[in-house]
């Protein structure tokens, strides 16, 4: 199924202009279909790809020190 850009916007929550842009700086595959620049659709594969490439994993926290440091002031000294 090939997606219009306001289905495209309205699915990934985002403006028209966005998706314009995702797909001008080629961040979004598309397909130019008709004479001129043409109409602009987006195939679900393109769309998977596009937020494959988003997607971003999950990090473990690291361990950091269970007591908090205690500022470092020059004319405070803090006990």
């Amino acid at each position: 199924m090939l997606l219009k850009p306001r289905q495209l916007a309205e699915r990934l929550n985002v403006s028209l202009s966005t998706v314009y842009g995702l797909i001008e700086t080629g961040k979004i595959a598309c397909h130019r279909i008709g004479v001129g620049r043409g109409a602009v659709r987006v195939s679900e594969e393109q769309l998977a790809e596009y937020l494959e490439s988003t997607k971003r994993e999950r990090r473990e926290p690291t361990v950091e020190r269970t007591v908090p440091r205690l500022p470092q002031l020059r004319h405070v000294r803090l006990k």
